[in-house]
């Protein structure tokens, strides 16, 4: 077969090397470089020379991600390449010094001079995960939102505020209004799915001393053909053969336009602009409609050395440090416990912005909504009509690199369940 995946991100670059070998596959992407929101920034250091941060979608969990990390051990990245990091949370009130909490990691706290504070945020957010743990083993609605689940536990809205909903808030940047709209099961995901080993530890995450670029690269070096970069498609059409993708060379106009007929075309980019290629096309009206239902926030994330924004004594610092005003929650995550230096990544879109900057990016980031969700379970039925095909970790209920790797298998199962790379992922 012929086929198209516009977009290079990771689900785009995993469905083309999933078929590369049996297929003709041209991979399209608008930007110069595939990885779609990986963003892998090397830093000069001066205890351990340059470093690799991701900037953009950085953790991986041992246990949630078992797609992505076959993939990984397809791509030849080893045990060697994983770093463990405890992933310790802070949360703080903007405008005020103590933290609200600062959960613990025993026994390594001891050692690293680190002072948990429990109290009463770490009761409530500990009674709204395990609401959501047992929400997420009785396999329960994607309808039942965090202001469902945290309603019976009867929290003052401070702690139901600045606990609860910055928590949630925190992994996507959103407002605590739209936190609390969120299914609950998406909501809680990172903390449901990759759980501590005990009550008073923190729960483990994996990150690559490569960066995760290095994941994009060896999936795009493998191709038969490169990445068509800076090829933006303008919009699908269908004829009677099946589909066809409009594109340019070049995002100047005049745009160098030209036309290319397909089997099957794999729309691998954000449902928004997933929704605008197939508008001009009566027939994909309704994947369209179906692609406009989610909701995504843009957010702007700043690599850089100064310390602003996390708590004022270094005792309380942890990997991932929420503060939130009672409107908003964004977090400072610190790098040093996996990186031996002291480097941090900021989401600034509310604050102000920190000194000494490195690198900073802006993206779109997926809010988990209940109406997407159904999206998702609407899009997912219809996969394959008319030639179209989508991937991407919207169709799953978190927005992670499981999200958007399994998204990918499940189209190629769909379009070429006998492609010999997808077997072999099978029983990586």
């Amino acid at each position: 077969m012929r086929i198209a995946i516009i977009g290079a991100g990771i689900a785009g670059l995993t469905a083309a090397w999933l078929l590369d070998e049996d297929h003709d596959v041209t991979v399209y992407e608008a930007t110069d470089q595939p990885g779609g929101n990986i963003r892998t920034v090397p830093v000069r250091t001066p205890e351990h020379g340059t470093v690799h941060v991701d900037v953009g979608a950085q953790f991986l969990s041992p246990t949630a991600y078992p797609d992505h990390s076959a993939l990984c051990r397809a791509l030849g990245i080893t045990a060697d390449d994983i770093s463990a990091v405890p992933l310790t949370t802070a949360l703080l009130r903007a405008g005020q010094d103590e933290p609200l909490l600062v959960t613990p990691h025993a026994p390594g706290d001891a050692a690293a001079g680190r002072k948990p504070l429990t109290g009463p945020a770490w009761e409530a957010l500990g009674a709204f995960l395990a609401r959501a743990a047992r929400l997420e083993a009785d396999d329960g609605p994607d309808t039942t939102t965090v202001a469902d689940l945290a309603g019976p536990l009867d929290l003052t809205d401070d702690l139901y505020r600045h606990a609860v909903l910055a928590w949630c808030a925190s992994f996507v940047g959103c407002t605590l209004e739209q936190a609390a709209r969120m299914p609950a099961r998406a909501a809680a995901a990172w903390a449901t799915r990759t759980p501590p080993q005990h009550a008073e530890a923190a729960p483990i995450w994996h990150t690559l001393g490569s960066g995760l670029e290095a994941v994009s690269h060896r999936l795009a070096t493998a191709l038969k053909h490169p990445v068509r970069c800076r090829t933006p498609v303008r919009h699908i059409s269908l004829n009677a053969d099946g589909p066809v993708v409009h594109c340019s060379r070049g995002q100047e106009l005049p745009y160098d336009s030209y036309d290319d007929s397909y089997d099957s075309v794999i729309l691998a980019l954000p449902a928004p602009q997933a929704a605008a290629l197939l508008q001009q096309c009566p027939r994909l009206a309704h994947t369209a409609a179906h692609l406009s239902e989610f909701t995504y926030v843009p957010t702007t994330v700043a690599l850089h050395r100064d310390p602003r924004h996390m708590p004022a004594d270094r005792a309380h610092w942890s990997s991932a440090n929420t503060t939130s005003d009672g409107h908003w929650a964004e977090t400072t995550s610190w790098l040093g416990p996996q990186l031996g230096t002291d480097l941090f990544k900021s989401w600034i879109t509310h604050r102000t912005p920190p000194d000494d900057i490195i690198a900073t990016a802006h993206f779109q980031q997926l809010l988990p909504t209940v109406p997407g969700r159904r999206a998702a379970a609407r899009l997912t039925a219809e996969q394959g009509h008319h030639g179209i095909h989508c991937a991407g970790s919207y169709l799953h209920d978190a927005d992670t690199q499981q999200g958007a790797v399994r998204s990918a298998l499940d189209t190629v199962h769909n379009l070429a369940p006998h492609s010999h790379r997808l077997k072999s992922l099978a029983t990586s």
